[in-house]
C-alpha cells in the first residue's frame, strides 16, 4: 500500500514538474534577442527530439497509421506556431489562446470520428468564445498590436487539437511519445531552408538549449511517465498551473503586464475548460460505476 502511495505522490510531483517546465516557455523565449524564431522553432525541437532519444531508445514507428503522421506533422507546426505566437503577442495571451485546445478537440472529434456535439460542449465552446472577445478587444484597442499575434496563438490551440486527437487514436504509449520525437525532427527539418544565419549571443543558444533538453525534452519525459500512475481528472487538473504561472514568470521576470482584458479573458477561457473537463470526467466516472453496479 505504502509503495502505491509513494509512486503516486511521485507521479503527481513529475506532473507538476511537468507543468512548471512548460510555463517557462514565455520568459525564456522572451529572453532569446537576436535568433530568428526558425532557428529557435528548429533548434529547440531537435534538441528535445535528441534528448528524448537518449531518454527512450529507439522511436516506435507505426508506417500503416495515418493518425501517427498526422500527429507527427501537427506537433511540427504547433511548435513553430508557439514560438512565433510569443514573439507576435504577450506570453500571457500566447499561452491561454492555446488553452482552447479542448474546444477544437470536440469539433475535430465530430467532424473526423464522427461523434456526437452535446448540450454541453455548446455551452463550452460559448464561453470560450466569450473570453476570445477579450483577448482580441485589447489588441484592437492597442491599434491591432497584438492581432497577428493573437491569431497564430490560436491557431496553434488549433493544431494542438489536431495533435491531441491523432495521439488517442495511436494507443500505444511508446508510439505516442515518438510523436514527439518524429514531429520534433520533422519540425527541424521544415525550419532548416528558412533559417537566418548570422552572429548571435551565446545567451540565445544557452535559452534555446534549456528550451530543447527541460522546456520540452524533460517536460515530456515527466509527462509520459506521470500519467500512467495518475487518474484522468489529475491529468487534466495539474496541468492548469501552466496557463496560471507561464504569464505570472514572464511578469516578473521580463516585467511584461498583464491586461484587464486579459486577465478576464484569461479566467473564463481557462475557468471554463477547467470546469468542463472536470464535470465531464466527474461524469465519466458515475456513468462507469452505474455500468460496473448493474454488471453484478
Amino acid at each position: 500500500m505504502g509503495g502505491k502511495v509513494s509512486v503516486q505522490k511521485k507521479a503527481v510531483l513529475a506532473l507538476v514538474l511537468c507543468a512548471l517546465l512548460w510555463s517557462t516557455s514565455g520568459f525564456v523565449l522572451k529572453s532569446v534577442t537576436a535568433l530568428d524564431s526558425m532557428r529557435v522553432s528548429g533548434y529547440r525541437c531537435l534538441i528535445s527530439s535528441i534528448f528524448l532519444l537518449c531518454v527512450q531508445g529507439r522511436p516506435v514507428i507505426q508506417k500503416k497509421n495515418r493518425w501517427f503522421w498526422v500527429g507527427c506533422a501537427s506537433y511540427a507546426l504547433a511548435s513553430y506556431l508557439i514560438v512565433q505566437a510569443n514573439a507576435l503577442t504577450t506570453a500571457a495571451n500566447a499561452i491561454i489562446l492555446q488553452y482552447v485546445a479542448p474546444v477544437f478537440v470536440c469539433i475535430f472529434s465530430v467532424v473526423f470520428l464522427h461523434q456526437k456535439m452535446e448540450g454541453h460542449h455548446f455551452v463550452v465552446i460559448g464561453a470560450v468564445i466569450l473570453g476570445l472577445v477579450f483577448f482580441f478587444r485589447e489588441s484592437l484597442d492597442m491599434d491591432g498590436a497584438h492581432t497577428l499575434g493573437n491569431v497564430v496563438a490560436l491557431l496553434a490551440g488549433v493544431v494542438m487539437a489536431m495533435q491531441a486527437v491523432s495521439v488517442c487514436q495511436v494507443q500505444d504509449a511508446r508510439a505516442v511519445r515518438s510523436v514527439v520525437v518524429i514531429g520534433g525532427i520533422l519540425n527541424f527539418i521544415l525550419c532548416l531552408p528558412f533559417m537566418k544565419h548570422g552572429a548571435v549571443p551565446v545567451s540565445d543558444y544557452v535559452w534555446v538549449l534549456f528550451l530543447g533538453i527541460f522546456q520540452l525534452g524533460l517536460s515530456y519525459a515527466l509527462y509520459a511517465w506521470a500519467v500512467g500512475h495518475l487518474t484522468p481528472l489529475e491529468v487534466i487538473l495539474i496541468p492548469a498551473i501552466e496557463p496560471l504561472v507561464n504569464p505570472l514568470l514572464t511578469l516578473v521576470i521580463k516585467k511584461e503586464r498583464l491586461t484587464f482584458d486579459t486577465v478576464i479573458g484569461g479566467v473564463i477561457v481557462v475557468g471554463s475548460i477547467t470546469v468542463w473537463s472536470v464535470w465531464k470526467e466527474k461524469r465519466r466516472g458515475n456513468a462507469e460505476n452505474l455500468k460496473e453496479r448493474k454488471g453484478r
